[in-house]
């Protein structure tokens, strides 16, 4: 966020510069009537036509220089804020998977919407609101001292003590209104919940148990709500009162005190007395947008600083890796927990393996640690001779196609969920690996054939399948790892997608995590893990 704000350091000044030309040029207008009202007490009326048209003049010119702050703070924040979500996207790409799990995925997303946009308001609207309403407060208490330093005093008193006694109001009424969104958030989850598991609750009769904690929370809502209405009760009334009491001292003061104050000084101070409550009332009613929208320039800034980043060009490149891989003592630990421990096997070039076992055994963390999503902790991994280490992040996945029974598909045409940007590869040479893999009648049922959009809910999880496995066949890997592959679809597509698995293990060295045996038939070696360690070798 830093490296945005220096990005755009000249256009926030440019900003703060029209902010305090503003409230210079809103203090003076009311010190060129004092002048006018003090000229007309003494029957001057020499001047009054020339400060008349200087008073025009400065009013004219606040609606230009708020007109202008208004199109750059609006340019600028819009800008800025397309830079923070672009900024929070590339560090997400960047991130590895450890750092993935420290958030949720909801946090990530949240992180790049609605935190962004707070942090967007903060420093569009928020803080220079407050800086405007600061300053313009600010140069009407200087304005007071300079035009006449003992009646200033007497008008700070009252603006002291009004500030004060908002400060408390509003304060108390943000707490209640916190206890308001508080068990408002709670209400929606009970909302949630008791639609997503109505069978349950019907089922194992729930149903006076969830209405009673529901009802808990409408009551603390209920609560909050009275002691929000009992503070800002106080705030106009007290406001008013303190501001008569104000006046009547300013008056007293004038009357009794100094007599010698003319009518003209008078009105200023009994206006920017008025004035000087608004800004700083507003001030206090914005504290809670302002906690708000930095706790979301907290939240960004955690992914923004996130150490565990990776530069998947860093290391050596090899532009083909054929396929011989070797493990050698590889042990590996995630939180804490030993999930592969002294693990040593080896796969040649053009072998079809099969790794099996129970859930939790690390069938599907030995990929994840060849296509280095995870760092080993001891032992050493090679592909070709080379260690994996050593090799660039780039080269191993650019010779590497996984594919897992979660088929990702984006809402894009069948063409480019295909190609995924690669722009070498023609129609006519993925409607021939199509007819390859016998996978031309999905096609044929698409009306708009490769320009058709993908809509999940209209295609089945194995024609969705299908289309991630046409997708590894263009991408012509030498490596290619399958992860469950044929778990939740019908048995026609799973001949099918064995089909093709026994084309691609012709050409390329293939690894299989798999549960159903139909699924490991004809492979050339099978493992079996228990608990990280390789139980049996076939």
């Amino acid at each position: 966020m830093i490296n945005i704000i220096k990005k755009n350091k000249k256009w926030i000044i440019l900003i703060l510069v029209l902010l305090m030309t503003l409230s210079i040029l809103d203090v003076l207008a009311p010190y060129l009537l004092k002048i006018i009202v003090d000229e007309l007490s003494a029957n001057k009326l020499g001047n009054i036509l020339w400060i008349l048209m200087f008073f025009v003049c400065t009013r004219v010119l606040i609606i230009i220089v708020q007109a202008i702050k208004n199109k750059v703070s609006t340019k600028v924040s819009n800008k800025m804020l397309s830079e923070l979500r672009q900024s929070i996207f590339n560090t997400i790409l960047s991130m590895n998977l450890k750092a993935f799990s420290k958030f949720q995925s909801s946090d990530l997303y949240l992180r790049a919407t609605v935190d962004a946009e707070n942090v967007k308001n903060l420093f569009s609207d928020t803080v220079p609101k407050v800086l405007n309403d600061f300053i313009h407060a600010l140069f009407m208490i200087i304005a007071m001292f300079i035009i006449d330093y003992k009646l200033a005093f007497v008008a700070m008193l009252t603006i002291i003590t009004i500030s004060i006694l908002s400060f408390f109001i509003i304060r108390n009424a943000q707490k209640a209104q916190k206890e308001v969104k508080l068990a408002r958030d709670f209400q929606g989850r009970e909302y949630s919940e008791g639609y997503n598991k109505s069978k349950l609750t019907k089922l194992f009769g729930l149903e006076e148990k969830n209405i009673n904690k529901l009802n808990q929370h409408l009551n603390k809502e209920l609560k909050g709500e009275y002691k929000e209405i009992f503070w800002n009760s106080f705030t106009y009334p007290s406001g008013v009162f303190f501001e008569a009491v104000g006046i009547y001292a300013i008056l007293y003061y004038v009357i009794n005190i100094d007599i010698s104050i003319s009518v003209g000084t008078l009105y200023i101070f009994l206006y920017y007395i008025q004035k000087c409550y608004d800004p700083l009332k507003k001030i206090f009613e914005q504290l809670e947008d302002i906690q708000n929208e930095f706790v979301s320039l907290q939240r960004i800034n955690k992914v923004l600083y996130v150490k565990e980043k990776e530069n998947i060009t860093e290391g050596l490149q090899v532009k083909e890796l054929k396929g011989n891989i070797e493990f050698e003592n590889v042990t590996f630990v995630y939180n804490k927990s030993e999930i592969l421990r002294n693990l040593s096997f080896s796969i040649k070039q053009g072998e079809k393996i099969a790794i099996i076992g129970r859930t939790g055994a690390g069938k599907t963390t030995i990929t994840r640690i060849l296509m280095r999503l995870y760092p080993i902790k001891s032992g050493k991994i090679t592909i070709d001779g080379y260690d994996l280490e050593e090799l660039s992040i780039e080269s191993i996945r650019n010779n590497i196609t996984y594919i897992s029974q979660n088929t990702y598909i984006f809402r894009d045409t069948v063409r480019k969920n295909i190609l995924l940007d690669k722009q070498d590869i023609s129609d006519e040479e993925i409607l021939n690996i199509m007819e390859q893999v016998g996978a031309m009648p999905l096609l044929d049922r698409l009306e708009n054939g490769l320009d058709e959009i993908v809509n999940t809910n209209r295609l089945s999880k194995g024609e969705l399948q299908i289309i991630a496995f046409v997708r590894a066949i263009v991408h012509k890997a030498n490596i290619y790892i399958f992860d469950e592959p044929t778990s939740n679809i019908d048995l026609r597509t799973e001949k099918m997608i064995q089909s093709i698995i026994e084309k691609i293990s012709e050409t390329s060295t293939v690894i299989i995590i798999a549960h159903r045996l139909a699924t490991i038939q004809n492979v050339d070696k099978v493992l079996e893990l228990e608990q990280g360690s390789i139980k049996s070798d076939l």
